[in-house]
């Protein structure tokens, strides 16, 4: 199970949280797409539900709600099954970034 191990061309400097928690919530459907067990698939394709749901929430000014959301994305993506450490990472990040 290699294809979370790619590396993730995010710039989270750029002062759109929502544009970076959608590019990963793209990024985890396309490892959805590639996945190599049916527990693979779908703890990824629950990462990238939360991941849009963080993006919505955040549209509408919701932190609370999006740092949620981008909690479950990083535990799903982190799990045994995603294997998408990377991922699970990358939301971490975001997850500072997030006013409080």
């Amino acid at each position: 199970m290699q294809l979370a191990a790619q590396t993730l061309d995010l710039q989270f400097e750029h002062p759109d949280l929502e544009a970076a928690v959608r590019k990963l919530a793209a990024r985890a459907r396309a490892l959805v797409n590639r996945a190599v067990c049916d527990d693979q698939e779908n703890a990824l394709g629950v990462a990238a539900f939360s991941f849009d749901s963080a993006a919505h929430f955040l549209d509408r000014g919701e932190t609370h709600a999006a740092r949620d959301a981008l909690r479950a994305a990083c535990s799903y993506a982190g799990c045994e099954e995603a294997n998408a450490p990377q991922l699970a990472e990358a939301a971490r990040t975001l997850l500072t970034t997030i006013p409080a």
